[in-house]
């Protein structure tokens, strides 16, 4: 089963048909509890019973059972196959006789997901799916919860059979949207948006189900940065609620229409991906760093306006590695940043919503950081004999000083230390001293002293 668009030739839902056909399927799991309660959103991670196989951290079941909507109500298990070697699972539409074609299906044995972010990536040119085709991709199904069977639609495809007359050629569209009352016919039991499609190989889905609202999302690509081929806001008191809903895949073939369905050729889509998150999103925005991206400064992370009552955590990152420790509001930037770039990790937690989280855009490359560094002073009589002693002032805490005192702008051998005796040869010439700064991580500084009078 799978939402039928607005030009669906069915001439409406079979509702009851549907639902017996479901209840076979699901008579395996008798006695299974939902995992959460209506409007309520699943805390933890259910995988659901032993089915056919494990995916992506839920149990699957493959269709094995006849009955709606394929045509001929034929099914076969054994046109699922069970995940690859890189993950990725297949349905296909058989026809071995070439005048019977069977369907697929696989459903998650986890009855009642809730408010989340579903998703999904499909591999397969949408624009070469045969006209009679059918592939129900990602939807949601309760066969107990009349009249909509909290059926949500992320990414259906299908021409529908091409149009109301044999011979008749209508493109394959895609859908996003969902079935209120499945008693009543397209376009009055159901609320959907339908979209062209384009010759993607691959297309990712995402659909965010919270109450009273549907956000539903199509790109072009595997994951969220390719073309956003479109995105639907589906909004109101029709939005179904959570029940004992599953996660359903099926390819099949309509009878409706102008098709010739019982001649339909083999056909397959290849599901990448599916992924769930409970609860209801949190506003979260993109964090921003602010400071002087050097050694020595202090950067600050600002959240943005998250959710009213969510708690926000912070960590840091030094070139896409987690800096231990770090995990304020602020950084003081370390000699171990110099050269690296820096972002920041905000993440969001709040009872019933789903965990969010949120990284900025990198800073620029950190810089060498600047000592504080004063001019020194001399104290002390100019006499020889007399002790002459610098004064460094106050340098950048952790900052390592090292002095070289001079005769009349001349390096005088071996006076390295922070006081000086005065010398016969020190006589009728002016001192100073230079106190130089290092310290990992940042510029190493110099700094003189004014010169003194001369010694006498």
């Amino acid at each position: 089963m799978a939402l039928s668009v607005g030009r669906h030739p069915r001439g409406g839902r079979k509702a009851i048909g549907l639902a017996v056909m479901m209840a076979v399927g699901l008579s395996m799991f008798a006695g299974i509890a939902p995992s959460n309660s209506a409007g309520n959103p699943p805390m933890v991670q259910d995988p659901g019973p032993v089915g056919s196989f494990a995916w992506k951290g839920f149990n699957w079941q493959k269709r094995f059972w006849g009955g709606a909507p394929m045509y001929n109500g034929s099914w076969d298990a054994n046109n699922v196959t069970a995940p690859d070697s890189n993950g990725y699972v297949k349905l296909g539409i058989s026809n071995p006789t070439g005048n019977a074609p069977v369907g697929a299906e696989l459903q998650s044995t986890r009855q009642g997901f809730g408010y989340g972010t579903y998703s999904t990536t499909v591999e397969k040119d949408m624009s070469s799916l045969q006209k009679e085709a059918v592939w129900g991709c990602l939807f949601t199904y309760d066969p107990a919860a009349a009249p909509g069977y909290t059926e949500i639609d992320l990414c259906e495809a299908s021409a529908w059979g091409g149009g109301a007359a044999y011979g008749q050629s209508w493109p394959v569209t895609q859908g996003h949207g969902y079935w209120f009352d499945a008693t009543l016919p397209p376009g009055q039991g159901n609320n959907t948006v339908t979209f062209g499609v384009t010759n993607a190989p691959i297309l990712t889905h995402r659909m965010v189900w919270e109450p009273g609202k549907l956000t539903f999302e199509t790109y072009a690509g595997e994951g969220y940065s390719g073309p956003l081929l479109k995105r639907t806001v589906l909004e109101g008191s029709t939005v179904p609620v959570p029940a004992k809903e599953q996660i359903h895949f099926n390819l099949w073939v309509t009878g409706g229409g102008g098709g010739d369905p019982a001649h339909v050729a083999p056909e397959s889509v290849t599901v990448r991906d599916f992924s769930f998150v409970p609860g209801i999103p949190l506003t979260a925005p993109t964090p921003t760093v602010s400071g002087t991206a050097a050694v020595g400064s202090t950067l600050t992370a600002t959240p943005g306006t998250w959710t009213t009552g969510t708690t926000l955590s912070y960590q840091w990152f030094r070139s896409g590695t987690a800096i231990s420790g770090a995990t304020a509001t602020t950084r003081v930037l370390a000699a171990a940043d110099q050269g690296a770039t820096l972002t920041v990790q905000v993440t969001g937690t709040q009872t019933g919503y789903a965990t969010t989280t949120k990284e900025s855009s990198p800073t620029a490359t950190i810089a060498a950081g600047t000592l504080v560094a004063p001019v020194p002073t001399i104290t002390g009589t100019t006499t020889v004999g007399s002790t002459l002693t610098a004064n460094p002032g106050t340098w950048t805490s952790g900052a390592a000083l090292t002095y070289q005192w001079y005769r009349s702008g001349v390096a005088v051998t071996g006076a390295t230390a922070k006081t000086y005796t005065l010398v016969a040869a020190d006589q009728a010439n002016a001192m100073s001293v230079r106190v130089t700064g290092t310290k990992a991580g940042y510029t190493t500084v110099s700094r003189t002293s004014a010169s003194t009078g001369p010694v006498s």
